[in-house]
Formats: structure tokens, sequence, C-alpha cells
């Protein structure tokens, strides 16, 4: 009865954790998303760039080489540069990020 018990409980964990972090997982990668650049916070391996987009969103953008699909693609974008990226998209507290995997 107690193995049953911990098999039981670790398959709950597994399931409570798989449901709390699926609305964070947001593959999308099918449009490009449009806007200018309204800072720049250099990091480690790239950066990540402020970006207000047409539709007056706000998206806080990730471009590093590891993480394009093309690593080629990689540059430095300047504040009030327009951009289009594409890539997977999630909330964090309500805030808009996106993973770019194609910078235009």
């Amino acid at each position: 009865m107690k193995q049953f018990l911990k098999i039981a409980s670790c398959l709950l964990i597994t399931l409570a954790l798989a449901v709390s972090c699926s609305p964070l997982l947001n593959a999308n990668t099918t449009e490009f998303t449009t806007g200018k650049v309204q800072e720049i916070v250099v990091g480690k391996d790239g950066y990540t760039a402020k970006l207000a987009t047409t539709e007056n969103s706000i998206y806080l953008v990730t471009i590093n080489r590891t993480n394009l699909l093309e690593p080629t693609q990689y540059r430095q974008v300047s504040t009030g540069e327009t951009i289009q990226v594409k890539g997977d998209i999630f909330k964090i507290s309500g805030v808009n990020h996106m993973t770019v995997r194609v910078l235009k």
C-alpha cells in the first residue's frame, strides 16, 4: 500500500508540473512580428531588445546566435530600428517574451 501511495504521489506531482508549465510553451513560429526597438540590454551570449510592435504590443525579444535557426542572421540592432522577428512566444507575469529564431 505504501508503494502504491508513493507511485500515485509521483504521478500526481508530474501531472501538476506538466499542467502548470504548459501555458509557458507556445511555439509560435509561423508569423513575423514587426516592431521598433525601444531599448537594448546586453547579455552574456546576446541581448534582449524591448520591441514596440505595430499592433501596440510590447515584447522582450531575446536574440543570440545559438537560438537562431541560421546563426549567420545574428547582428546587433540599434535603438529606433524597425526589425522583423519570428520565434517562440511566451508570457511571464503578463509580459510578452520571444526567443527569436529568425531575425530580419
